[in-house]
């Protein structure tokens, strides 16, 4: 997974942040400001800001013809400008509502007043009183709005943590499975158990069904050596011993074969009700490793001016 960010680091003496016709009209304002022509300064203002005027051009323009500002900077120090010379020219009423404009969208802004009369600083405190609770609610709905956006982006971050987590869990996880047989479920000593998966069950079936199987063997054999010995030299009582020896191993050889029979008999029907068709097993396999960050720096030259930045891959 490669992603690519970039940092832009602009220098305001080679790059310019806002249109440039955006710039040029704001200062063919701000001259007459500061020239105290304010009746002129605030018409200009007045139709920079004019959401019916055209947009300004991205390039300087040689006339003076007015055209709306799209910069958000310039636009907010155009309103505080134009509000000045209202209040230069008495006209409260309308400094007034556009000290107000300019609070609404930005609520901590505060003109400085090394720059403007006191006057103008006085104003905009009178007009954050008035407003107070509005710009409270305001800046509430903002911290709301904030702190959702965050808690939004940290749920898309976690959820995106947990596709990758499950992505490298599939990566690094093989599925093996292996069809079983209804043959091997069918073979004593609990194979069929150990097919389907029941380790315990199986090792149970297989040391009784050997015990017993390897006793009535064991039995047989014993049965067999003492029906060898020659009874016609033996006297009356070696007879009855040997007769008795014989039932005792003959009994012995018959109750273990019949256990042997049925433990073999329940082990081939419980490896049949439970068999299993396939067993599935997981491999493990490695995952490569996550790719270093690499960072390189770029240059960029546009006709509007030059900027540097870095570019990285990670």
């Amino acid at each position: 997974m490669a992603l690519a960010a970039a940092t832009g680091l602009a220098f305001a003496f080679v790059s310019q942040a806002a249109r440039a016709d955006d710039l040029q009209q704001f200062e063919l304002g701000k001259t007459r400001f500061d020239a105290a022509e304010y009746d002129e300064a605030a018409t200009r203002f007045t139709a920079m800001l004019d959401p019916a005027q055209k947009p300004c051009e991205s390039v300087p323009t040689s006339g003076t013809a007015p055209c709306r500002l799209t910069d958000t900077d310039l636009i907010q120090r155009a309103r505080t400008l134009r509000a000045a010379s209202l209040v230069a020219l008495k006209r409260y009423d309308e400094a007034e509502a556009e000290i107000a404009t300019i609070l609404r969208q930005n609520p901590t802004y505060s003109p400085d007043p090394a720059v403007f009369p006191q006057e103008v600083v006085d104003r905009f405190t009178l007009v954050r009183g008035r407003l107070r609770e509005e710009l409270d609610a305001a800046e509430q709905k903002r911290a709301d709005e904030e702190r959702q956006r965050r808690i939004a982006e940290q749920k898309a971050k976690e959820e995106e943590k947990r596709w990758i987590e499950s992505l490298v869990k599939a990566a690094s996880e093989r599925q093996i499975i292996v069809q079983n047989s209804r043959i091997v479920a069918a073979m004593p000593f609990g194979i069929g158990q150990f097919q389907n998966g029941s380790r315990k069950l199986g090792w149970t079936f297989a040391i009784t069904q050997a015990f017993t199987g390897a006793t009535s063997i064991v039995a047989s054999q014993v049965f067999n050596y003492y029906a060898s010995f020659d009874q016609t030299i033996a006297t009356g009582a070696e007879r009855e011993e040997l007769v008795r020896r014989q039932q005792i191993t003959l009994i012995i050889n018959q109750v273990a074969f019949s256990l042997w029979a049925g433990l073999t008999v329940a082990g081939i029907v419980q490896a049949q009700i439970a068999y299993v068709p396939q067993k599935v097993t997981i491999e493990k396999r490695p995952v490569p490793p996550r790719p270093a960050v690499r960072v390189v720096p770029t240059v960029a030259v546009t006709p509007d001016g030059f900027g540097v930045g870095v570019v990285g891959a990670f």
